[in-house]
């Protein structure tokens, strides 16, 4: 088993379509809580059996006091920070201190910073539900660069990068980055997630890019057998030849998803995938909280949103999935999986899909 703690510091400065963490403007975790948070997490850390990371989370650029938060990480002993480095650019852009930010970034040796395109200008704006939002990825990028960081480009596949390629590709020329990760966007069972389903890319978008995914350094064959696995039509046959739902779900999950909300409270389950709340971080003891952390399974997957008892027969899912275009991409069977769970209306453990008291 391995544990990541989210640390939700700051909000958000855009609510992608396809995002499920529920992004969006939000309160700042205060600075004496996001000190007393990272204190607590290392002695969690020190007690728990097996390791554990720290994701500094939703945009902690939007953060006042980034850089003592950014040296209070480096003086953690017992839990591995992780440095994923996407950004708006938004955030970064609007700090008088970005210089001593991201100072304090390559001072921790995270060197590694992203930004992630959705296509052109008009789609990616369109996507993320911020006027400016590409336009600011690049100048942050270009930024990034300067400061002697190393920038990425996440590419978020949908229906319009067949039309976008030409684009891209002049952008990522400009941009050179590192290197470039391809994504297909994930479907779990939040609110939310209806609402990218129109963007949603096809098989046949992803194989007429062929060429493009070549120069963009992708394995073609390779994205395309693992992108073959990610449609409704490959998941119904899998399940027609025998394996099933409840094989699936039972399927042991070896990484265990928490998250640390501003106000202290800490959950089970990824940011916006909460399934329990264990109390107020703040004043929990770390050994009894370790104790409790060593008996949940793991919660990476469709397994962790819904409970045992109430999952449809393996007919009644191929029946959900089967109308559903069968070359859908999504990320992975588990996302096709949700997506026919939530056609069927199956009820989720997830906290933010529980009606108000």
């Amino acid at each position: 088993m391995e544990a990541n703690f989210d640390l939700l510091l700051a909000g958000c400065n855009t609510r992608c379509k396809h995002c499920y963490v529920q992004g969006g403007p939000g309160r700042c975790m205060a600075l004496e809580d996001a000190l007393l948070c990272l204190r607590k997490l290392d002695e969690l850390a020190e007690a728990l059996p097996f390791p554990a990371s720290l994701t500094l989370d939703n945009e902690p650029m939007n953060h006042p006091d980034l850089v003592p938060i950014l040296r209070a990480v480096g003086a953690l002993r017992h839990i591995k920070p992780f440095h994923h480095g996407m950004t708006t650019g938004i955030a970064l852009l609007g700090r008088r201190d970005r210089d001593d930010v991201i100072r304090a970034y390559l001072d921790r040796g995270w060197r590694d910073f992203g930004v992630t395109l959705h296509g052109s200008p008009e789609h990616h704006d369109e996507l993320v539900r911020r006027p400016g939002a590409f336009q600011a990825s690049l100048e942050a990028a270009a930024y990034l660069k300067a400061q002697g960081a190393k920038v990425n480009v996440s590419l978020m596949f949908n229906r319009f990068f067949r039309e976008d390629a030409a684009l891209l590709d002049r952008v990522l020329a400009r941009l050179a980055p590192e290197y470039v990760y391809f994504a297909i966007p994930n479907y779990t069972p939040h609110a939310q997630m209806p609402a990218y389903e129109p963007y949603r890319g096809r098989l046949g978008d992803l194989i007429a890019l062929a060429p493009c995914l070549e120069a963009w350094g992708q394995d073609v064959p390779a994205l395309l057998e693992a992108a073959m696995e990610g449609t409704p039509g490959e998941v119904i046959r899998q399940i027609e030849a025998g394996d099933g739902l409840r094989q699936r779900f039972s399927q042991p999950q070896e990484e265990l998803y928490l998250a640390v909300h501003p106000d202290g409270l800490l959950y089970l389950g990824n940011t916006g995938a909460e399934t329990a709340c264990l109390g107020d971080l703040r004043i929990l003891d770390p050994v009894e909280t370790a104790a409790l952390l060593r008996a949940q399974p793991g919660n990476r997957d469709y397994g962790a949103f819904y409970e045992a008892e109430v999952l449809p027969t393996d007919r009644a899912l191929i029946r959900a999935l089967g109308a559903l275009p069968p070359d859908l991409l999504y990320s992975d069977p588990a996302s096709v999986i949700c997506r026919g769970l939530e056609a069927l209306n199956v009820p989720t453990k997830l906290l933010s899909r529980r009606p108000p008291p």
